[in-house]
């Protein structure tokens, strides 16, 4: 039986400061993830790990940058999470990833508006040699 939302909130919030310190965040499964993340937040911890730091992936059209703090494969957490955050006052965004060689033919069928200049540098930006993320 697998864990659930409530399970990762429950065992998470029962953790001291410094047993939640302790946790391996990259071995968590994504859905964990997303809580640990939560209630470190929470809590105002901070790991030293600079893998753990967010990774940017896009600005908003006012400039704000936007910045990649945990990745679902079910839109339903991501759906959950994203509620999470705003209810504690946080702006967050729910976007579509594709891998990169998909990204002219994913624009196409989601923006048919998009010009075929704009897909040819969204194609060339999102070359895998690049190594975007």
């Amino acid at each position: 039986m697998a864990a659930s939302q409530s399970d990762f909130e429950q065992h998470f919030s029962g953790l001291s400061d410094t047993a939640l310190l302790e946790v391996k965040r990259e071995d968590l499964v994504d859905a964990a993830k997303a809580v640990y993340d939560l209630e470190m937040d929470r809590r105002g911890l901070v790991t030293d790990d600079p893998s753990e730091e967010p990774q940017e992936v896009a600005q908003l059209s006012s400039g704000e940058e936007l910045v990649n703090v945990v990745e679902f494969e079910s839109a339903e957490d991501a759906a959950h999470a994203q509620e999470q955050l705003k209810k504690n006052g946080i702006p967050a965004y729910i976007a579509v990833a594709v891998p990169a060689a998909f990204a002219r033919q994913a624009v196409s069928l989601l923006d048919p508006g998009v010009s075929d200049e704009e897909l040819a540098a969204l194609a060339e930006s999102s070359a895998p040699a690049k190594n975007k993320a």
